[in-house]
């Protein structure tokens, strides 16, 4: 069995798949709910850290320039603890370090800025996309992805162009899934940063509900005239959809003058064109066909669940009646049983045998 190993393990680097020693087949990795219990702890941990720091070492606290430099030693100590060490205890301790160095780095990045604003929001955003592709720990990335994003948004609201944020954010993440594979290198690191982003596009297209609210707190706080409008970030990602469906088509290997691509196509432009009104459904549907077309579960999850989500948001919106709710809501699902009669019948599924 041992020679099978080494055998195949030698077959990989030579395809450049993978790189560096065979693992030990008895270092087993742990399950997924033991990491997010850890994880809990090391942000718990981070509290209680940042906690200790403002008690006893409140002077970090109150020097812009003591609490960034504070953060980025705690930042540098992290991320030693993630090179030197694989062991989850320390990977977690990395993560609290971290964390609380974040904290106090917003901190001081406030205590400078004075402000809100986006020379608040801009540089935080940068902190974190730095952090997110140098940091070497699967969830680290995803948090400092996720924030990235945010941070982004909430800097473009104030620049006066908000809305198309998601859209972009939905962009990068079917970038990062659908080329995980081309980089066997970075697999890791571009799954962690792709599920930032997924988390990221739902928060952004979920919070439709308090689209207001968050206008009428830029204009408080004297932001730019709104130059974008909801319906511009809806026909952004109805072409992200037209992108993701036209890279499962040449995964398929179906030419895109086939009359399945066409039909494909048009199915698309049509669900884009009826699902504008309701926002949020498109990038449901993206996630979902990342999630499909990856074999993803948890990817797939997150698509039904942001589809499900925006589809009671809209439905529960009060700007406008509920008979245009119910129809609009109508017609798309109408649309979607057309595409998959057209779909099957441009391309039948072969009948499965079942022998008793």
């Amino acid at each position: 069995m041992s020679k099978q190993r080494d055998g195949m393990w030698a077959t990989l680097l030579q395809a450049g798949l993978v790189k560096g020693e065979l693992p030990d087949a008895n270092n087993l990795d742990s399950p997924w709910y033991a990491k997010l219990l850890l994880a809990f702890s090391g942000w718990l941990a981070a509290l209680f850290l940042l906690c200790f720091i403002g008690a006893v070492l409140f002077f970090m606290v109150e020097n812009a320039v003591a609490s960034i430099i504070s953060a980025g030693m705690m930042i540098g100590g992290a991320y030693a603890l993630l090179r030197i060490s694989k062991n989850e205890f320390f990977e977690h301790l990395a993560l609290a370090l971290s964390l609380a160095g974040q904290a106090l780095l917003v901190w001081g990045i406030f205590k400078i800025t004075n402000e809100f604003d986006e020379k608040f929001w801009l540089p935080v955003a940068c902190v974190q996309l730095f952090l997110a592709a140098f940091i070497p720990s699967f969830t680290h990335r995803v948090f400092s992805s996720w924030l990235a994003c945010i941070a982004f948004s909430i800097t473009l609201a104030f620049f006066g162009i908000p809305y198309i944020m998601g859209s972009i954010v939905m962009f990068l993440a079917a970038w990062c899934w659908f080329n995980e594979l081309k980089y066997p290198s970075y697999i890791s690191e571009l799954q962690a940063i792709g599920y930032g982003l997924v988390l990221a596009q739902i928060q952004q297209k979920g919070a439709l509900v308090y689209d207001r609210m968050a206008m009428d707190w830029l204009n408080e706080n004297g932001s730019a005239e709104i130059w974008t409008q909801p319906w511009m970030g809806e026909i952004l990602s109805v072409v992200v959809l037209v992108y993701v469906v036209l890279r499962l088509l040449q995964h398929g290997g179906q030419a895109l003058t086939s009359s399945f691509s066409i039909t494909a196509l048009l199915g698309t432009f049509l669900l884009g064109f009826v699902s504008i009104e309701a926002q949020g459904i498109t990038s449901g549907m993206v996630i979902i066909l990342l999630g499909f077309s990856r074999s993803n579960r948890v990817l797939l999850g997150l698509g039904i669940a942001s589809l499900l989500f925006n589809i009671s948001a809209y439905y529960y919106l009060l700007e406008r009646s509920l008979l245009v709710k119910a129809l609009t809501l109508l017609i798309i699902g109408l649309v979607l049983l057309a595409i998959r009669f057209f779909v099957l019948r441009m391309m039948p599924v072969e009948k499965e045998v079942y022998r008793v």
